[in-house]
């Protein structure tokens, strides 16, 4: 009898922050891929677009791919797909709607032929060499959203998607609990679950709820209504789109990727626009305000969106009016609490009425609770538990609610991105890391950006930069002009002719002693001048900007 081999599972990304989920399953020298996602920057990478997974494993084993399988369409599972074709190909699997959105970040780039796909039936099984894969469908904020169920022949193991437990969904989808169910009787070696809500007590409140609070606002709101919202939140669109019907009111869409969605999730069903509700952005003028929905990207603050242009007052089209009401129907991605608030700010110096998270029941999560993780726990009776999706703070509570039904604490694998979880039918362990690196994507440059790059963005971000220009006599070894100096993001400096003077007098001084000990070149001279220049600046301003010198040596 042949032995049986292990099973590996390497999360490439998901599971040391919110974002670029991707989990790699590995047997008997065959992969699939789980999800493929990006994570959105914080504040402290300046400049940079979105973050991606390191690919280089898959590159690495890029001969054992075998399929890439789409637990659902959000950007932080299928976001970076695009990048990871430039490196691979492989037959994609997906449910309709999440093919559509997955296809569509291609922008048209891709031929069929090089995005092989593959349209999920739930009702049949996969088999991919030595995989046996079923499908169950879960709640989401997003329809067409599937856990899988990966049998081998060292174990089943189940993993959970992003989830939640609605007892009353939009699309009346509901989750397959007979699947899960029926698989935790037959025995689970491992259950990979979503930890992305487990800090919260109780059950997550069912989406329906969001839609009789936007019911409450309609009827309340003396002008305009402008909801931002996640482009690809389509039950929360649906909703938006229902209640404006009900209200006899017009929906105007502003930006890109929300009109992209609902376009695509339109053509495939999964969305319904009422008859004469949606018209051109360029026609709201025509129609009384209190009939006016604008429904835009900027749930999240990003700079660029159109909710952002609104409260900047940069948008083509609308302006926000004293008695707009704005709602913000997201909860914020870590690291957006600023840029949100710094937008809320803006809308109400504008005179607008604003709705939030924190304020009024204008969002509801797509992810478990507490009581939900307990349930799914419970319902699969894993022999091992491993969270993923999320920051360690929320797979540590993942974890203790695992414990807390029952599971034994030796059982649980609380792994970072890289970590190599090998397991076969009596064992469980992290034995290694790959050690992937920060891959970021800045304008339509991709790679990993050097800590002192990102340092130096966030100084000049903070403290500005400062230029000094030196033209040295080197026949006559003396400066020929007055250094130039140039000040970019530098605040106010008291008496600062003062410090430009003594800063010339600095320099002066540390060009003779350049020549008095024969240092001639001018890179030798330049690393002097900024070393003295850093240490007079912070003792004088007490700021230590970026500061580039140029010494020019006339022969």
């Amino acid at each position: 009898m042949a032995k049986k081999s292990s099973l590996k599972l390497i999360p490439i990304g998901g599971l040391s922050g919110i974002g670029k989920n991707m989990m790699v399953l590995e047997k008997e020298n065959q992969i699939i891929i789980i999800d493929c996602g990006l994570m959105f920057p914080d504040e402290e990478t300046p400049g940079i677009d979105f973050l991606i997974p390191d690919f280089s494993y898959i590159k690495k084993n890029k001969e054992k791919v075998k399929a890439i399988i789409l637990t659902h369409g959000h950007e932080d599972h299928i976001g970076a797909l695009p990048f990871l074709f430039k490196e691979i190909t492989a037959p994609v699997y997906a449910t309709k709607l999440t093919l559509g959105l997955a296809r569509i970040k291609f922008n048209g780039n891709m031929e069929d032929d090089a995005f092989p796909y593959h349209v999920i039936d739930t009702e049949e099984r996969l088999d991919i060499g030595p995989f046996n894969i079923e499908f169950f469908r879960v709640n989401h904020s997003i329809p067409d959203g599937v856990g899988l169920i990966i049998r081998t022949d060292i174990g089943t193991v189940i993993h959970s998607g992003d989830f939640k437990f609605d007892h009353m969904p939009i699309d009346n989808v509901h989750t397959q609990f007979s699947r899960i169910t029926r698989a935790g009787s037959e025995g689970v070696l491992a259950l990979l679950c979503d930890s992305t809500n487990a800090e919260e007590e109780g059950y997550t409140l069912p989406e329906r709820d969001v839609g009789k609070t936007l019911m409450e606002k309609f009827d309340i709101a003396p002008r305009r209504i402008i909801i931002a919202t996640f482009s690809s939140h389509i039950h929360r669109i649906q909703q938006i789109m229902d209640v404006a019907k009900k209200y006899k009111k017009k929906v105007a869409i502003s930006g890109k990727s929300i009109l992209k969605t609902i376009r695509i999730s339109s053509d495939l069903g999964y969305l319904n626009i009422p008859e004469d509700t949606i018209i051109p952005i360029s026609r709201i003028e025509d129609f009384p305000l209190k009939d006016i929905v604008i429904l835009c990207t900027g749930s999240q603050g990003e700079p660029l969106s159109a909710l952002n242009r609104m409260a900047l007052g940069e948008h083509r089209r609308v302006g926000i009016m004293k008695g707009d009401m704005v709602i913000i129907s997201a909860s914020p991605i870590p690291g957006n609490e600023k840029t949100i608030s710094n937008t809320i700010n803006m809308l109400l110096r504008q005179g607008a009425e604003v709705f939030y998270e924190s304020i009024a029941g204008v969002h509801v999560s797509g992810h478990a609770a507490r009581e939900e993780i307990k349930m799914m726990i419970n319902l699969v009776n894993p022999k091992y538990f491993i969270p993923i999706h999320g920051e360690d703070k929320h797979k540590t509570q993942n974890a203790q609610v695992a414990v807390s039904v029952g599971v034994d604490e030796d059982h649980i694998i609380n792994a970072q991105n890289g970590d190599i979880i090998k397991m076969n039918m009596n064992m469980c362990r992290i034995s290694g890391n790959i050690s992937p690196r920060t891959i970021y994507v800045d304008g339509i440059g991709m790679g990993n950006i050097e800590d002192i790059v990102l340092k130096d963005r966030k100084i000049l971000s903070r403290n500005g930069i400062i230029f000094i220009a030196v033209v040295i006599d080197s026949k006559g070894k003396r400066l020929l002009y007055y250094p130039e100096f140039v000040l970019k993001g530098i605040i106010f400096i008291e008496n600062f002719n003062n410090i430009i003077q003594e800063a010339n007098n600095i320099i002066r001084k540390a060009v003779d002693f350049c020549f008095e000990k024969n240092m001639l070149e001018s890179g030798i001279i330049e690393n002097l001048l900024k070393d003295r220049m850093e240490k007079f600046i912070f003792k004088k301003a007490g700021i230590k900007p970026i500061i580039s010198i140029k010494v020019l040596i006339d022969i």
